[in-house]
């Protein structure tokens, strides 16, 4: 069953990077093969996360779940649109997504460049995405991301299994405690693993 996140799905979505911070990773849940850390991101008042997971399946299915956008909402299933603005190859793509929000938080968007790369080696895929805040107009009643950053690096094991890692880092924007964006930082990486297994054993 798709677990939806609500509004840590927002944080996720939205905060996504590879933090270059020196700070040691917390673990803050380890449960059913998926841990989840966290750090303070010396940048901003919310919490970076990284949530790692080792499963039987392939780089080439988890690269069609992040590429395909129906897919896409079946791990992140609070996406209200998703759509492709324009294309800059076959591997990399500006991208529009919003984001339902439950009240009384609003929603939010962002536009964000996406990247995919395969290392020649062993057939790892290393994806990224950046926000581009200024790209289209901000529309009424949303909330534009304003600083987002993520990764997802896919690596290959043996047995046919493969390790994925999930980072992100990013300031929502809006108004949204901190202790309850904090809160989301363990849980949304959590839920969106479970969804992403899901979604891989279709």
């Amino acid at each position: 069953m798709i677990i939806k996140s609500q509004f840590f799905t927002i944080i996720f979505i939205l905060l996504i990077s590879t933090s270059s911070a020196a700070q040691d990773w917390n673990l803050v849940k380890n449960a059913q093969g998926i841990e989840v850390f966290t750090r303070e991101n010396p940048n901003s008042n919310f919490n970076a996360f990284r949530a790692k997971m080792t499963i039987a399946s392939s780089v080439e299915e988890v690269e069609y779940i992040l590429k395909n956008l129906d897919k896409y909402k079946d791990v992140f299933p609070d996406t209200e649109e998703l759509k492709i603005l324009k294309r800059l190859g076959d591997n990399k793509h500006i991208q529009y997504s919003h984001t339902k929000a439950p009240w009384p938080v609003s929603d939010r968007d962002g536009v964000f460049e996406v990247s995919f790369k395969t290392a020649p080696s062993d057939g790892s895929l290393y994806s990224s995405a950046h926000a581009l805040p200024d790209y289209i107009p901000e529309k009424d009643g949303i909330v534009r991301i304003q600083k987002s950053n993520s990764s997802w690096t896919v690596t290959p094991k043996s047995e046919g299994k493969i390790q994925i890692i999930y980072e992100v880092e990013a300031e929502p924007g809006g108004s949204i405690p901190d202790w309850l964006a904090n809160s989301a930082a363990s849980e949304l990486p959590y839920n969106t693993f479970i969804n992403l297994r899901e979604a891989l054993s279709k």
